[in-house]
């Protein structure tokens, strides 16, 4: 290789860690800042390849088994996206099991629907939906889970009430959150604010780069 190429090499090498570190640090104060002044917005359907990558699907396949899904359960998705984790969570609540994703996005639930429909998957229900009225009664679901979605939401807070509204009493919710992503919360973060609705903390999986917390609405 000879030194211009060598060169070429170097300014792409530096634009893409540049990149990465404006998309890891300065983006994030600027996610949290607009959190602050009541911004917040889900990714964005065009750009859902972001988060259906098969790189990231590939370290975020764990969470799933995080969640503990169990066979025969009524499990809430909120915010599926494109539908990453959708098929995977259906597969385990089974056949006697359902699994209901809901999004605000309609155009994210046209994504879920086709991947369900292509599988032939009759145990899921979509809703085009808001986090703060959720299309359901009152603890009827066993189990809920949040991968990347919580910081997200307008108003945390309400979908919080609105998660306990809908899980029974024991029921599970499930939160997993990402450093990569602009909108990430640390842990403790995620704790006190679930906690705030009611929730009991129980177990936490995963580490500072990807991480799953489990809590529990009480008896």
């Amino acid at each position: 290789m000879n030194k211009r190429a060598w060169r070429w090499l170097g300014v792409a090498l530096g634009a893409v860690a540049g990149l990465a570190f404006f998309w890891l640090f300065p983006l994030k104060l600027i996610s949290r800042l607009a959190a602050r002044l009541g911004y917040r917005s889900p990714c964005p359907a065009a750009v859902s390849w972001l988060v259906d990558n098969p790189m990231r699907k590939r370290y975020m396949r764990p969470i799933v088994d995080r969640i503990g899904i169990r066979p025969g359960e009524r499990v809430l998705e909120l915010g599926p996206g494109p539908g990453t984790f959708t098929v995977d969570a259906a597969q385990r609540v089974g056949t006697d099991g359902r699994l209901i994703a809901v999004d605000i996005q309609p155009k994210m639930i046209a994504q879920v629907e086709r991947r369900v429909q292509e599988l032939g998957l009759r145990n899921v229900e979509t809703y085009v939906a808001s986090a703060h009225e959720l299309p359901l009664d009152d603890e009827s679901v066993d189990r809920a889970f949040l991968i990347t979605v919580l910081p997200e939401i307008p108003d945390p807070d309400r979908a919080l009430i609105e998660l306990h509204r809908v899980l029974r009493p024991g029921g599970v919710l499930s939160i997993s959150e990402e450093f990569s992503d602009p909108d990430h919360l640390f842990l403790p973060e995620t704790v006190r604010l679930v906690e705030t609705a009611g929730f009991r903390f129980e177990e936490r999986f995963g580490n500072l780069w990807v991480y799953t917390a489990n809590f529990r609405k009480g008896v």
